[in-house]
């Protein structure tokens, strides 16, 4: 080998070195770094081929070393299906030594983070019940998926999760190889067997930790219309109840009917809120809310949760969703109309019992990651959980309603609210479908909020 061959050789060892140690480089750091010229360093970060990943464009262009997702390439392509007639390549994502993501998108977008994906794929991260269904694929990943690194999540995204949420997926997949029960279609006639079994298969199989924090079970289903053979399938997520006859069935059971109710009060005042159905058989009470990520048999629409916005765009210790509401309108990302709903749909909740409006409940539509405006989805996942089975010691608690805490600076929206509630505790209290003491409470509740707790 001659000199020449050795220097060259040499410097793309030192170049390698120096992005091992630390991270994304640009051209002129690698020239102060090392004394060569810019031709010298561009062939040398040339041999290194796909152990560099190239990013940005002209004197901002920096380099970095990738890092495989776990046998798999380390750059993966992200495919969007906006439409049932708009689906393809939106761009890539390459994973970055150090559990960097780097995300390239249309008109030159980029994004890079450090040991999480960029906000718009947070998608991609199995949550929740549903989520912990992928430890059935890898064991040796922890129980809890929140738990798991950004080389785990992408090596499911990219190698098991064919089918995420929203409207963008990771890879080239083949057969999908999601979770058998999330790729069932039922019939319309026969959901209250089809649901039975399908409950029954989760029940079995349930994995480690599946149930911590008090998650709610539910599966994901496609519905299909014997009436009309021309109709695509419904898209549907489906809870259910714990065994009826128990009293964690019986509570749960009270439950369904009352976030079914909760949706028709707010439809009722023009709120947009999931589409839902109780179906009731001698065993379960299930709740099946039409999926609003989907349109028709293979469309999609981007949704993001507000836990991923407010880390990315507000980036404060989270508070309530009002807040960070009120931080993304600053930020013109959400309209002020918008934030006038939310602080009702807020106030709603706490005047019917709902202690769980954590992050993950509340959502936005995205139609351009590249040039976010937010709209808010559907209201989901609204119902009294103050009244839920205790987590640790399993009682069943019917204690009334109490005052909540005042949401400043939205006085029309609370008293607005107020009277929602008022509505859904009083159409409560006539549910035939509630057991009489859930019925008696629901009669307690609207007398409360009618005279606004004096009678306190």
């Amino acid at each position: 080998m001659n000199e020449t061959s050795s220097d060259s050789v040499a410097l793309t060892v030192r170049l390698r070195s120096l992005l091992a140690q630390n991270g994304p480089l640009t051209a002129q750091q690698f020239q102060k770094a090392t004394g060569k010229s810019q031709p010298s360093v561009s062939l040398a970060l040339g041999k290194l081929g796909l152990e560099v990943c190239k990013m940005g464009a002209a004197r901002s262009t920096r380099y970095a070393l990738t890092q495989p997702i776990l046998g798999l390439d380390a750059r993966q392509p992200i495919q969007l299906a906006a439409s049932p007639a708009d689906q393809g390549l939106f761009g890539a994502l390459t994973l970055l030594k150090g559990e960097q993501v780097y995300a390239q998108g249309p008109r030159k977008s980029e994004w890079l983070t450090a040991g999480t994906l960029p906000w718009w794929l947070s998608t991609l991260c199995p949550q929740w019940f549903l989520g912990r269904q992928f430890t059935r694929l890898r064991p040796d990943f922890a129980p809890d998926p929140d738990q798991w690194s950004v080389s785990q999540v992408l090596y499911i995204a990219a190698n098991h999760f064919s089918d995420p949420p929203g409207a963008f997926s990771l890879g080239t997949h083949g057969p999908p190889s999601d979770t058998a029960v999330a790729r069932q279609v039922v019939t319309q006639a026969g959901r209250s067997l089809a649901f039975d079994q399908l409950a029954d298969v989760l029940v079995e199989g349930l994995p480690t930790g599946s149930s911590a924090g008090g998650e709610q079970p539910k599966f994901i289903c496609r519905v299909r219309s014997e009436a009309d053979a021309l109709k695509a399938d419904s898209h549907v997520i489906v809870k259910y109840s714990p065994p009826r006859g128990t009293p964690f069935g019986e509570r749960w059971h009270d439950l369904l009917h009352l976030e079914h109710l909760a949706n028709q009060v707010l439809r009722d005042q023009g709120i947009a809120s999931a589409q839902t159905e109780v179906i009731q058989t001698q065993r379960r009470t299930f709740l099946q809310s039409t999926r609003f990520d989907r349109i028709g048999a293979s469309g999609k629409r981007h949704v993001v949760a507000a836990s991923a916005l407010h880390d990315a765009f507000v980036r404060v210790p989270r508070r309530h969703w009002v807040a960070s509401c009120q931080a993304l309108a600053a930020q013109k990302l959400l309209a002020p109309e918008y934030l006038a709903s939310v602080a009702s749909i807020y106030s709603f909740g706490h005047l019917i019992g709902n202690t769980d409006m954590h992050f993950g409940n509340l959502s936005f539509f995205v139609d351009d990651v590249t040039r976010p405006v937010l709209l808010p989805t559907p209201v989901y996942d609204m119902l009294p959980m103050k009244w839920r089975p205790g987590i640790h010691d399993g009682a069943l608690d019917l204690t009334p309603l109490q005052p909540p805490v005042p949401l400043d600076g939205f006085d029309v929206q609370a008293l607005q609210a107020r009277q929602w509630a008022i509505d859904f505790w009083q159409r409560a209290a006539g549910l035939l479908e509630l057991s009489p003491p859930f019925r008696a409470l629901a009669g307690i509740n609207a007398e409360r909020l009618k005279s606004n707790f004096v009678m306190l």
